[in-house]
């Protein structure tokens, strides 16, 4: 029987030659990517996508295995001289995202006081809410008490990555580098603290089949409500080059969950809050995302985009394709236990 500690070995070692070509295949400059991938994006929100140096995680480890970020470099005296800029066109806003390339509240991705300065000039400027994003292991409880002497909780959302609810799968499949008690407690500090947070679920992380990933997502999303979010937001996985994803789709390991499965959860969950679905807006950009059959999948995705702004679970009841007969079949394939599965995989992978 295969080992934890084995299995992982075997991804981080494919992952870390996975990420190595990516380097050498590119000049990469995250910034850059984001702000390039945000002007091709069709986005509802406004956004101003800040020029960090990325996330830390993602520069001082292997990163997680679905993220399409590769190190890079930025200059950092001129991040906040590009955000005053950006910043112009927002006056009176209702709501605006801060989108960095990891963490908003991490101070080595942006210090605390440049933090305190954003949010203090949007403010000023008007805006009635921020949104910003972070892992749960940057919020620190101090310096959000010295952060809310000047801005008040109320013109802040926090999205929080929660991701999935079972350790192993977040640390074998995803390799997040944080638990579900961190994220637990991140979450009874923003309550304490009155700061409304979104959670992010991912579903199908790698090696999960698409019956697991739906079981997975259930049991996440209800705990995601049970700690507080005013909002759950799903997100399929895409597949973006140079990720763990990419290389299992190529060697006929993985296929992108089912748009079928992401409505299926939310018909299962939707009476515990706002609950949407995402998975289109990924940065970099995607060369695949979660679909269905090609008669279907535009549709689908229209009608998921009117539940997202309607909460109409009407919309998701009547939808209907030939193709659900084969989303069926798809969930009633069964598979080895998870160890032994990704030991498999990744030994068929160098034959």
């Amino acid at each position: 029987m295969i080992s934890k500690e084995y299995a992982k070995l075997m991804v981080l070692n494919r992952v870390r030659e996975i990420k190595n070509q990516g380097l050498a295949t590119y000049d990469t400059n995250t910034s850059q990517i984001v702000r390039d991938a945000l002007e091709r994006m069709v986005i509802p929100k406004p956004i101003i996508g800040l020029n960090t140096k990325g996330c830390s995680y993602a520069n001082n480890q292997e990163g997680c295995f679905i993220c399409g970020y590769l190190k890079g470099h930025y200059v950092p005296e001129k991040m906040y001289q590009q955000f005053l800029q950006d910043a112009k066109q927002y006056v009176n806003s209702n709501e605006l995202v801060l989108s960095s390339n990891g963490s908003f509240f991490d101070p080595k991705e942006i210090p605390r006081d440049v933090q305190k300065k954003m949010l203090e000039h949007l403010i000023s400027l008007g805006v009635k809410q921020i949104k910003i994003e972070t892992r749960p292991e940057y919020i620190n409880r101090a310096a959000l008490k010295k952060l809310l002497n000047s801005v008040s909780a109320k013109n802040i959302i926090v999205g929080l990555g929660f991701d999935t609810y079972t350790d192993d799968i977040r640390d074998l499949c995803l390799n997040k580098g944080y638990t579900r008690k961190q994220y637990d407690n991140a979450t009874k500090v923003l309550n304490e603290m009155n700061i409304s947070f979104e959670s992010r679920i991912i579903v199908k992380p790698p090696f999960l089949t698409e019956s697991e990933a739906i079981d997975e997502a259930l049991i996440s999303v209800n705990h995601a409500f049970s700690s507080g979010s005013s909002v759950v937001s799903l997100e399929p996985i895409a597949v973006q080059d140079f990720t763990l994803q990419d290389f299992l789709t190529k060697n006929g390991f993985y296929r992108v969950p089912w748009l079928w499965s992401a409505v299926h959860i939310v018909k299962q969950t939707h009476q515990r809050g706002k609950i949407i679905i995402g998975g289109d807006a990924f940065i970099p950009l995607p060369k695949e995302t979660s679909h269905n059959c090609n008669n279907c999948t535009c549709y689908v995705r229209k009608e998921i985009d009117k539940f997202n702004e309607t909460q109409d679970i009407e919309l998701l009841d009547n939808l209907d394709c030939d193709c659900i007969r084969e989303w069926k079949k798809d969930l009633e394939k069964k598979e080895i236990s998870l160890y032994d599965r990704i030991a498999f995989q990744m030994r068929e992978c160098e034959s």
